[in-house]
């Protein structure tokens, strides 16, 4: 059978990856494209700050959120923009943590309407150990329920870790890879990575799979949990760490 049209040999996937928190970007959409991949991390909420005599500790913060959707790439608009989460301020003693910002993806018309397509939510900021008690545990970023992609390809959104406190560990969660922020000097994620000990930060690798590990809590509120995962809030040093920036990643073929 012959066709009129004289359609493109895919050669490679196109990648394009954001991952500057607070950046706002434009994704092009290359010519020849038949699909498009889409992941958005929100940003991670900041560690709570300890009380003010170093006893009791504050929440870590609760990680973003994943949505990943997958739609024919004729649907889609030429230009779009791709806002990066900013991970969450890290509390001072006595002080909760800052929330972070999601990530998302937004058509602008020509009459400057926007219009927000696709979201991964942000993880909460931990609150600030109290007089006399640790604090709650946070929120990890709710999961997105709808967009306006949802009609037209493969949608999925998974909702953040939530936050540890007081001396219990980072365990890993069964449905993200990201990790929430820990209150204690341990963070496990999933297949068994690890991050223990207050001189070792977290991480985030992409290959050869996709993880992340929160910080445990290292340098006096300057440490940053990677991408998308919560701040820490350590009692031990009286330190907490902001949460990781979110990242967006754009494929087509």
């Amino acid at each position: 059978m012959s066709y009129p049209i004289n359609y493109p040999t895919p050669q490679g996937a196109n990648i394009q990856i954001f991952e500057e928190g607070g950046s706002t970007s434009n994704w092009v959409k290359p010519q020849g494209a038949s699909f498009v991949w889409f992941t958005l991390i929100g940003a991670g909420g900041g560690g709570g700050g300890v009380d003010a005599t170093n006893t009791y500790y504050g929440a870590g913060g609760g990680s973003g959120a994943v949505t990943n959707f997958m739609g024919p790439a004729f649907l889609m608009p030429d230009v779009l923009k791709v806002s990066v989460g900013s991970g969450g301020s890290a509390g001072d003693t006595a002080v909760n943590g800052g929330a972070g910002t999601a990530s998302t993806v937004i058509y602008q018309a020509k009459d400057t309407t926007g219009y927000t397509l696709i979201t991964a939510n942000a993880g909460a900021g931990g609150a600030a150990g109290g007089v006399g008690s640790d604090a709650p545990a946070t929120s990890g970023g709710a999961a997105s329920v709808s967009n306006f992609f949802t009609a037209i390809g493969f949608f999925q959104s998974t909702a953040g870790q939530n936050s540890t406190t007081g001396a219990t560990a980072q365990t890993a969660s069964a449905t993200t890879f990201l990790a929430g922020g820990t209150a204690s000097a341990s963070s496990t994620a999933n297949y068994g990575y690890v991050a223990t000990g207050y001189g070792k930060a977290g991480f985030f690798q992409m290959q050869p799979i996709i993880v992340g590990v929160s910080n445990p809590g290292t340098s006096a509120n300057t440490s940053k949990s990677p991408i998308g995962c919560g701040g820490a809030s350590n009692v031990n040093l009286g330190i907490c760490g902001s949460g990781g920036d979110g990242m967006v990643v754009i494929i087509t073929w």
